[in-house]
């Protein structure tokens, strides 16, 4: 039972991987025999594996084809909208009263240092790797919802945060190559994650709220608006 349990989660972790990495792109139907023979394991744990990530809406499965990438819904885009604002704005508070204590800065030195990755992206344009990006984004969140070290928090965050994910971005990217619809809306990321820096460290309290929420709604309104151009 370990050993499979093992795999299971062996098999979860690579595919979660390569979805966070952007190595599966968007609309392409995967077969879970050729991934189980990529790891060389068997298809039993890779198909609870698959499973799973679709319960958790990374992918969806396809009957006797494959699965693709879970295409996010409008229903999706609600609850992740609601989900992230109860979660970074809590986390967002708890630290913008602890500082300037030695723990609240850590953790805004994380979120820093994260938001300096995504600045010198851009600004080195030959380097610029919108996967990077992303990673770099997600590591920005994740360093403010875990001040509070509650493994239930991220849990709760990661449940929701892949819907932003930019696999639609990926392709526009492959296909017509960068976009600069794209690049306006990292630039407009970097200039709302320096304010939720400087407003945590403000300790205004409606600042703090203020810029999650203008932060979290330009992102979701950048997702539909996405999403929608692609269905056309």
């Amino acid at each position: 039972m370990t050993d499979y349990k093992a795999l299971n989660n062996i098999a979860y972790d690579f595919l979660r991987n390569m979805i966070y990495n952007c190595e599966l792109e968007y609309d392409k139907i995967y077969s879970e025999t050729k991934l189980a023979a990529q790891i060389s394991i068997s298809r039993t744990p890779m198909r609870d594996a698959l499973n799973r990530l679709a319960h958790e809406r990374y992918i969806d499965i396809l009957p006797n084809r494959g699965f693709v990438l879970h295409a996010p819904t409008e229903s999706d885009i609600i609850e992740a909208f609601h989900v992230r604002m109860m979660t970074e704005g809590y986390c967002a508070k708890v630290v913008s009263n602890e500082y300037p204590e030695p723990l609240a800065k850590e953790t805004i030195a994380k979120m820093e240092e994260a938001l300096q990755q995504q600045s010198r992206l851009l600004e080195h344009d030959e380097e610029y790797s919108l996967s990077q990006f992303w990673l770099d984004d997600l590591r920005f969140h994740k360093a403010l919802l875990a001040h509070l070290s509650i493994p239930s928090i991220i849990q709760q965050y990661e449940s929701v945060m892949h819907i932003f994910m930019p696999h639609h971005l990926i392709r526009d990217f492959k296909t017509h190559g960068k976009d600069e619809k794209v690049l306006l809306r990292h630039r407009s990321t970097i200039i709302e994650h320096t304010e939720i820096i400087d407003a945590l460290k403000s300790k205004d309290k409606t600042r703090v709220y203020s810029a999650i929420n203008a932060h979290i709604a330009s992102s979701m309104n950048a997702l539909r608006e996405r999403m929608n151009a692609a269905d056309k």
